[in-house]
């Protein structure tokens, strides 16, 4: 279920008053204080905000205003070492933020991520439980790292998808290996079993497990934080083991310290690896050095795996491409040249080869360059001649949606709307849409039953690859959504609202040819802005077990 925030009831005029004093460097410690708990509070507000300043001006303003998450505003250097955080100077003067030394910059950066994030981001995590699939609640700016990858992975914890915003807190996973890119920059590889905590981008508790870090430059004083003590980095690369109340840890590059309460800091440097126990003053050598698998031997086995699923998908595509239900499957073939979806189903189908108008080739949900069409640019769109006539409808499609930026996003659109003419589209709102125009009843006013699906998008899905369906059962009566293989919503079509068959006839993927009655942009501009893969339509009512079984095998999986 989607998060509630609590709705702000501060005037317009005092948000712009305090938003127009950060941006203009203007703004005392409170004001910024005030105006991050009303960031923070209400998503109304979040939205004003990103009006008002836009993206860049966001990036530009949350370093002018010191960092909104706690980052302090301190003095010129020349006042000495003990600078005030109030953000006023011993003459009362009150400090610019634009006097932000440059040392600053690195963590104000580091902080400017979690709030651009925070604030483009839905109040849904994309944080996910293997029981119900769906996003549990969570503010944004708990973020504090991106699962990069992961390759069999068995999360204790609730699941995080690769590609998804891991929050603060503990986490656990039995087994696997992963990569996490923290907001630092820091690049941390997990081996399970591991129980960790991350604390802030920059520190990182390992209770359990194994981890390597990369540190980069701009994040140097990265933590790991165990049992045992501190390891703080100087400039290296390391690796950390940890059982119980030992720690062991070897320095593949640079330098890293180890810090104990009430002992002095001890050094360490390139190719040292030892073992430290809670009960023992000093550390030990070890013979034999700590070893985890690089981000790049992580990131080759999950290529690995995504190839065996490809190679599976295959040869489970040659089956459905012999269902005599299937009227029409297309795929982009591959050559840059092309300008065509060929139709792969093999039954006695009528349906056309599409002709691509506009697309830009991209990659396919499987990586490859050049196989899959983008449908952002004005105007673009796949077009195709279908059976006139059809018993019942099913339409199935991977697409990559960026946004959803029309007020009606083209899936799949007959031109005109004459009885018996299907249209699949995403409103701007999330729901996905399906009509058949049934013919004019007595006792209705509109020859048109719109099916819709529940609010099935998240802002955390852009960019990413899922699977739609719909299922149109004339004879039974029924429409039902799907989204990655879950039925997500089924409606039951009003008898008024029955045809006596489906017509398509010429149509288009992805846009809309024949705005008949309407030419504002708003209602007219459907394009599609993002990226369609493959896509299949059948003359007939796919069952819900039939769609899961499709999602499971042409699913490239985590």
């Amino acid at each position: 279920m989607r998060m509630t925030e609590q709705q702000s009831d501060t005037p317009e005029n005092e948000l712009e008053e305090l938003v127009t004093s950060a941006l203009d460097g203007h703004a005392s410690a409170s004001d910024v204080q005030e105006l991050e708990t009303l960031l923070i509070s209400s998503e109304e507000n979040r939205r004003a905000y990103l009006d008002r300043v836009g993206f860049e001006d966001a990036l530009e303003g949350a370093v002018k205003v010191g960092v909104l998450w706690s980052s302090p505003v301190i003095e010129p250097a020349q006042n000495g070492p003990h600078a005030k955080v109030d953000g006023t100077s011993r003459s009362g003067r009150r400090v610019s933020v634009r006097m932000l030394p440059m040392a600053l910059f690195s963590t104000a950066l580091i902080a400017l991520l979690c709030v651009v994030l925070s604030l483009r981001q839905s109040p849904d995590q994309k944080y996910l439980t293997p029981e119900s699939g769906g996003a549990s609640a969570g503010l944004a700016v708990n973020g504090v790292a991106v699962v990069a990858s992961q390759a069999d992975v068995l999360w204790e914890s609730p699941i995080v998808l690769s590609g998804a915003v891991l929050p603060r807190g503990e986490h656990h996973i039995q087994s696997g290996v992963m990569h996490l890119e923290l907001f630092s920059g820091v690049q941390l590889v997990i081996e399970g079993e591991a129980e960790f905590t991350i604390d802030s981008p920059m520190v990182v508790k390992l209770n359990k497990g194994a981890v390597r870090a990369y540190v980069p430059d701009a994040a140097h004083g990265f933590q790991v934080v165990t049992a045992a003590g501190e390891i703080i980095d100087y400039g290296t690369e390391f690796s950390v083991h940890v059982d119980g109340g030992t720690t062991d840890f070897t320095v593949l590059d640079g330098e890293i310290g180890l810090l104990r309460a009430e002992k002095p800091e001890l050094r360490f440097s390139q190719g040292e690896s030892l073992r430290v126990r809670q009960a023992v003053a000093q550390p030990e050598k070890l013979e034999v050095p700590v070893r985890v698998v690089s981000s790049s031997a992580v990131a080759r086995a999950v290529q690995d795996k995504i190839f065996s699923r490809e190679e599976a998908w295959s040869v489970a595509l040659q089956e459905w491409l012999r269902d005599e239900r299937l009227v029409a499957c297309y795929r982009c073939s591959g050559n840059s040249q092309s300008r065509t979806l060929e139709n792969l189903a093999r039954g006695t189908s009528q349906a056309s080869t599409a002709a691509v108008v506009g697309a830009a080739i991209c990659a396919n949900r499987w990586g490859h360059a050049g196989q899959a069409y983008d449908y952002t640019r004005y105007g673009s769109r796949a077009r195709v001649a279908m059976p006139d006539e059809m018993d019942n409808l099913s339409m199935v499609c991977w697409v990559r949606i960026n946004s959803l930026s029309n007020l009606f996003n083209s899936l799949f659109l007959t031109d005109g709307h004459d009885e018996g003419k299907p249209h699949w589209q995403i409103q701007k709102d999330g729901r996905i849409f399906f009509s058949v125009k049934h013919p004019h009843r007595k006792g209705t006013s509109w020859r048109q039953t719109v099916f819709y699906s529940p609010d099935i998008w998240r802002d955390e899905m852009s960019g990413e690859w899922n699977m739609l369906a719909v299922t149109y059962d004339r004879r039974r009566g029924q429409v039902a959504h799907y989204l990655n293989g879950n039925q997500v919503s089924m409606e039951t079509i009003p008898e008024h609202a029955t045809v006596p068959l489906v017509h398509i006839g010429s149509a288009s993927i992805a846009n809309w040819a024949d705005p008949m009655y309407r030419t504002d942009e708003e209602f007219t501009c459907r394009n599609l802005n993002g990226a369609i893969d493959e896509f299949l339509i059948f003359d007939g009512a796919l069952t819900a077990s039939d769609v899961a079984r499709l999602y499971a095998e042409s699913a490239v999986g985590e």
